[in-house]
């Protein structure tokens, strides 16, 4: 019935286990649970796609994680509540030899879950790829292959292997990597433009940085350690018994902000603050950076070595590319249609608000001193509301209750110097008021995806040169030291020239995926059109992803294991059964 998609990892350097890709191949399915999925898989395709040509895959591994999870372990952390997922794909697939997953870290809150070798790993995420719409573009819902396109794809070295990947470059492009976004430069073009994702995708492909609604055990009642805090002492109010609830009820004619600091402990700090010690260094700021829980498996050998940064613990701490590209969401609860509300995201130093006027529900969207734009906003009588306020792509997006009111954005241009944080960076996004009285909950921040240069290393080696942080602490007092920021500048570039018909392709857990950037093989004799490495050729490119219609089952009530990794009873997990952008 369905196809599985497995993975193997592989690098430029030596690094065997920090790149993933997805291959594709018929494998028997076995046991009850199997058989139940099949039963769902065979009525979904009877129901959804009758009179179209679909087939069903599974994703073991986690080069497209988070947006197709590969096989993982689901984990609730035990200091904050907050639910992230490691890679367990080399539990069946580890080179030399399988290898158990034993820790994890929480992206929400930094602590290190241990033992969850005895957690069930889950089998990835079953999809449904439509195989129609690339051949028979004319059909309706059909079309050639597009930019930001999650397809399945024949693997060039490979050609009777299927791989699936976010395609990222279009036949006669030349495509840039830098700073960790997608320049273009089309055929003929004198200049590379930033590639900006749709909403539809830039939603979909955003990562956890903090959620305020789960904060850990272990730094309640330490001012130190609490993210968003008021700039002017008693501005903004806890509003109890919600520790994550904000109210201004003193109108003022100046802006009164509620700013976030990105405060993670490293692992040392975390030591002391669940044995109720005061760690030996305070609560820094650093810089956010593209952190991915999937990518921080250890297993038991490696999770006692992490303050040496050593084979799997290096690759589960050393994620330190910063990420300015951020998207701020709040329920705000507006009690009168007065005064003022403000959004802010800081990047570069510059910052980038929306203000909306509560009387009338026009917002202002800004960029430093530029004006960029009015819009009209329900936001005008009391109520509450949800805001979505987003800097992605140099692209700046307003949403209410899920609605944009922008539009596709309002795009600025940066201009061509390279994106530098400073000290403001520390501080990247606030919520403030003016005249009014508000009460702002449920705040939760994201980033959007950084492209590293090349899979399984770091874009950080002009910058660092051989002063590379060797353990935990260093890289955290590198990324919480403003003096050193301006080193971030010279991050170097990579090129990718396609031919004509040709297509390059890029994982959405861009660390750890093994795609066109790191293909490398002097054997090509089957495609004598001269193909470079990174190139697909059109005949391979076989259908587009569309439906995550299984994740995986959720046990429930009893603790009753067939084994490690089937329990009964469970239920399908609906939360995660989604359409794929």
């Amino acid at each position: 019935m369905g196809r599985t998609a497995t993975a193997t990892a592989t690098t430029k350097t030596s690094t065997a286990s920090s790149a993933a890709t997805s291959r594709v191949e018929f494998r028997a399915q076995e046991g009850h649970r199997e058989t139940v999925e099949a039963i769902i898989v065979a009525l979904i395709l009877a129901l959804v796609v009758r009179g179209f040509e679909a087939q069903a895959f599974v994703i073991p591994t986690g080069s497209m994680a988070p947006t197709l999870m590969g096989r993982h372990k689901e984990v609730t952390c035990p200091q904050c509540g907050f639910v992230y997922a490691v890679n367990a794909s080399e539990e069946v697939e580890g080179s030399p030899y399988p290898r158990q997953v034993y820790a994890g870290t929480c992206v929400n809150c930094r602590f290190q879950a241990t033992r969850l070798d005895d957690a069930p790993s889950f089998k990835g995420d079953r999809i449904l790829v439509s195989m129609f719409p690339y051949d028979l573009p004319f059909l309706p819902g059909a079309s050639t292959p597009e930019r930001w396109d999650v397809v399945v794809f024949r693997y060039p070295e490979e050609p009777e292997v299927s791989y699936i990947k976010r395609l990222v470059g279009l036949p006669g492009e030349t495509i840039r990597i830098y700073h960790g976004d997608v320049y273009v430069k089309p055929k003929g073009a004198d200049d590379f433009k930033l590639q900006r994702k749709t909403l539809a995708h830039q939603a979909a492909m955003q990562i956890p940085v903090y959620d305020d609604r789960h904060r850990p055990r272990a730094t309640a009642g330490r001012d130190e350690w609490t993210r968003w805090k008021p700039e002017t002492p008693g501005g903004w109010k806890i509003v109890e018994p919600s520790v994550s609830t904000y109210r201004c009820d003193q109108p003022t004619g100046d802006w009164v902000d509620l700013r976030y600091q990105h405060l993670v402990p490293d692992l040392e700090q975390w030591d002391a603050l669940i044995s109720d010690r005061t760690p030996s260094r305070r609560a820094r700021p650093t810089l956010i950076t593209d952190f991915y829980s999937y990518n921080t498996n250890l297993t038991a050998e490696a999770a006692d070595l992490p303050r040496q940064l050593r084979g799997d613990s290096e690759n589960a701490w050393l994620q330190p590319h910063w990420v300015g590209d951020l998207t701020l969401s709040a329920s705000v609860e507006v009690a009168s249609a007065a005064g003022e509300l403000k959004l802010e995201l800081i990047k570069g130093g510059v910052a980038h608000r929306s203000v909306i006027d509560l009387a009338t529900g026009k917002a202002q969207l800004t960029r430093g001193d530029e004006q960029l734009g009015h819009f009209e906003t329900p936001v005008s009588k009391p109520g509450r509301y949800r805001l979505e306020f987003a800097n992605v792509d140099d692209r700046l997006t307003l949403s209410v209750d899920g609605r944009s009111v922008v539009g596709e954005g309002i795009e600025f241009d940066r201009g061509d110097a390279p994106p530098v944080p400073t000290e403001a960076d520390l501080a990247p996004a606030a919520v403030g008021a003016r005249n009014a009285t508000v009460a702002v909950s449920d705040l939760v921040l994201k980033r959007d995806i950084y492209y590293t240069q090349t899979p399984g290393t770091h874009d950080y080696g002009p910058v660092w040169e051989d002063r590379r942080p060797r353990t935990p602490v260093g890289l955290f007092d590198f990324l919480s030291d403003p003096t050193a920021f301006a080193n971030l500048a010279h991050v170097g570039r990579e090129e990718y020239e396609l031919g004509e018909d040709r297509y390059m392709m890029m994982g959405d857990n861009s660390p750890r995926s093994k795609d066109s950037r790191g293909w490398d093989s002097a054997d090509r004799a089957w495609d004598p059109a001269d193909r470079k490495s990174w190139e697909v050729p059109r005949p391979l490119v076989t259908g587009k992803a569309f439906f995550v219609y299984w994740p995986h089952g959720v046990p429930f009530g009893p603790d009753i294991r067939i084994s490690r990794d089937s329990r009964i009873p469970f239920r399908p997990y609906f939360e995660r059964m989604r359409w794929i952008r």
